[in-house]
């Protein structure tokens, strides 16, 4: 059954104003509202501690990352570079690997380019294409920020207190879930006109 938007608004008026601490107290609230509306709740605690996972990992590792000059958006861009190193990538090669839209892989090599991290030159075999090499500097940045996500990394930190069947688990979980979500965003060809 679809909500009415009277419904909602109404839903959302008689909801208390203080807002849940507890993770389990938030997903109660959240299943709580939405099951009200007639909604399928079922999904709704594993998307709820994902969402909320993700930011506060993102949140970790950007300030991580960030005593570092980078953010972790482009520590991911050097280490996929690092990763297919020395061969360089081209940047919408580039694009489609990190998820992002080539305008905004252009600002993000453009920065790291004036840090000295990544070069940027022309493809010797298709003269639209620009390819995207690591610097010497660039690895050496992967190196010291990858030691320090790893050992002051709260994510990793807690993931090492769960038993090991967890942690095979959960990773076996979000791997699934990953690979089936990634064949959603996959970059779709158009046929020529």
């Amino acid at each position: 059954m679809t909500a009415r938007p009277d419904r909602i608004d109404m839903a959302v008026m008689s909801m208390p104003h203080t807002t849940p601490r507890r993770p389990i107290d938030q997903v109660e609230a959240g299943r709580s509202f939405f099951a009200e509306l007639d909604l399928d709740v079922s999904h709704f605690a594993a998307m709820w501690h994902s969402l909320k996972v993700g930011q506060l990992l993102e949140t970790d590792l950007n300030r991580i990352s960030g005593a570092h000059g980078l953010s972790i958006a482009d520590f991911h861009l050097l280490g996929a570079l690092m990763i297919d190193a020395p061969a360089p990538l081209r940047a919408t090669d580039l694009a489609l690997a990190l998820t992002v839209s080539n305008a905004v892989l252009t600002g993000r090599i453009a920065n790291l380019e004036r840090k000295g991290l990544v070069t940027r030159a022309p493809s010797a075999t298709d003269r639209r294409a620009m390819m995207v090499h690591l610097t010497d500097a660039g690895a050496d940045k992967v190196k010291v920020v990858g030691a320090a996500l790893e050992q002051e990394g709260r994510f990793i930190c807690h993931y090492h207190r769960l038993p090991e069947e967890d942690q095979q688990a959960l990773a076996r979980i979000m791997g699934e879930l990953h690979t089936l979500l990634d064949r959603d965003f996959l970059p779709v060809t158009r046929p020529k006109p």
